[in-house]
């Protein structure tokens, strides 16, 4: 008989790599540390071709400006391919002509809520500071220089704040867009009482 080793459970944090987060950004596990900023995206489709070789120089000469940069885009809506592919089984089930009707008025309801949220996504460029230490200037003079570069370039931005990236973690991890206050600790509104309630 095979023993099994049972570890100890590892937090949240640790399971994605936060140690921290605080009002600027994320300090890791890894020892980098992370800020975000929200760009709001332009709608390409509605400008000139002139427009949007504009675009894609600005975006040039952010990526230009600095050596650490990331990008990423995650969804900021609900997801229904799942209940779509259900509806889509259930209807090859079902015999019952009003049954099939409704499922087929439901299919339809949501491929309308998927399209009118379809631009719905949220953008993020992404500071990286490798091997961070809080006793130097690093982060602010790396926060100043990305808001200067997105402003020049006439991007829509705002620095996502602590609360920001706690919904942005849980977008990303488990594709909780509903929730709208998230714990610092678990369990912690509890502990607290009713003023996050």
């Amino acid at each position: 008989m095979t023993k099994m080793r049972i570890g100890k459970k590892k937090s949240t944090r640790e399971e994605i790599g936060a140690r921290n987060i605080d009002g600027v950004g994320v300090e890791t596990y890894s020892n980098d540390y992370l800020v975000y900023f929200l760009v709001q995206p332009d709608n390409i489709a509605v400008l000139s071709e002139t427009a949007v070789k504009t675009k894609i120089m600005a975006m040039s000469s952010v990526i230009k400006g600095l050596d650490s940069i990331e990008f990423s885009c995650i969804n900021s809506r609900e997801n229904f391919d799942q209940n779509k592919m259900f509806y889509k089984e259930r209807l090859e089930e079902e015999e019952s002509p009003k049954v099939r009707e409704i499922l087929e008025k439901d299919l339809i309801h949501l491929d309308r809520v998927q399209i009118q949220t379809a631009s719905a996504r949220e953008f993020l460029f992404i500071l990286r500071f490798r091997n961070y230490n809080p006793e130097t200037n690093e982060v602010q003079t790396g926060i100043s220089r990305m808001t200067k570069l997105l402003k020049d370039a006439g991007f829509s931005y705002r620095q996502a704040s602590k609360e920001d990236i706690k919904r942005l973690y849980a977008v990303y991890f488990v594709q909780n867009i509903t929730q709208v206050y998230f714990d610092d600790y678990d369990g912690e509104r509890f502990v607290k009482g009713d003023e996050y309630r």
